[in-house]
């Protein structure tokens, strides 16, 4: 099923009879949301309230209803929501002025009545087609637009970021490449959540002993005469914070060592940050060893 038949379709035409037939036959075309009204006040009502839900419906208009003339509905529709594909039905011939005039007002197409089934399926066809170039025309910016803006990129990365298939975005890598946009690089391994598979996780960094995020990078002062150990800032003035003798001599009084941490709210000192991972899909919280792995194909763009 394409995103089309996930819409609902607004039917607004008097006769019954019509109504069932359009019915019955979008039923198997695969849409599965039908409204039917018999006149434009009502129409325009169900219009606003599917709108309302979050989804723009197809609406089959009859041109001739018994208390609206179908260009006054239709104008309504439109100037609530201008994306909406409106058909028109009518006997009219499409060359009549006044059937020429609602297509320039913004239908969408013409439908002839008596209806024949195929020209329904027909106009179903061509407003699928369309919906595939605008999604393909879409896709391919985001998929430029990310791996431009980036030294090397996985496939798993690039369908889990626009939350497409492999099979939607490896034709489109495929003409970037013939294009000479992108090439082709080694294998990427990726940590991913193992709950629900995602690699969108973000690394949460934390003291090893309280768990606390609240450290920051220091030097380590031991001062060699009464073995005190702690930060370069608690040795106010090169004083030693429990002896309060001076330290003068590098390498005789005392050493200094780069990359530890101290916890402002433990006063721990460590040499080695704690890591755990929070994934950005599914919140779940998990570390190295319980993440999973996954790998898949690297690509990176030609600068």
């Amino acid at each position: 099923m394409s995103k089309l038949e996930e819409k609902e379709v607004l039917i607004i035409d008097d006769s019954p009879a019509v109504g069932i037939l359009l019915k019955e036959f979008l039923n198997k075309l695969g849409f599965k949301k039908i409204h039917s009204c018999q006149n434009g006040i009502t129409g325009i009502e169900t219009f606003k309230e599917i709108i309302k839900s979050g989804t723009v419906p197809l609406v089959f208009l009859d041109y001739n209803l018994p208390d609206m003339y179908a260009l006054s509905v239709m104008t309504q529709l439109l100037s609530i929501r201008p994306d909406v594909k409106v058909i028109i039905e009518t006997a009219r011939e499409r060359t009549e002025e006044s059937i020429k005039d609602l297509i320039a007002q913004g239908a969408y197409q013409y439908l002839a009545k008596p209806i024949r089934l195929e020209k329904i399926k027909e106009t179903i066809e061509t407003l699928k087609n369309e919906e595939m170039e605008l999604a393909t025309v879409d896709t391919l910016d985001s998929v430029v637009n990310l791996m431009s803006n980036t030294t090397q990129i996985s496939l798993l990365r690039l369908s889990q970021y626009l939350n497409k298939t492999d099979e939607e975005i490896l034709p489109i890598i495929k003409q970037l490449v013939s294009n000479k946009k992108i090439t082709k690089i080694n294998t990427i391994k990726e940590i991913a959540c193992p709950k629900c598979n995602h690699i969108r996780v973000a690394q949460m960094f934390h003291c090893p002993k309280c768990k606390g995020a609240d450290f920051k990078q220091e030097k380590i002062i031991e001062h060699y005469k009464c073995g005190n150990v702690s930060t370069e800032s608690s040795y106010n003035e090169d004083k030693c914070p429990k002896c309060h003798q001076l330290i003068k001599v590098f390498g005789v009084d005392y050493r200094m060592q780069d990359n530890f941490y101290a916890c402002n709210e433990c006063k721990e000192i460590f040499s080695e940050i704690s890591i755990n991972y929070l994934c950005l899909k599914c919140n779940d919280k998990f570390t190295l060893e319980h993440a999973k792995l996954l790998s898949s194909q690297g690509y990176s763009w030609l600068r």
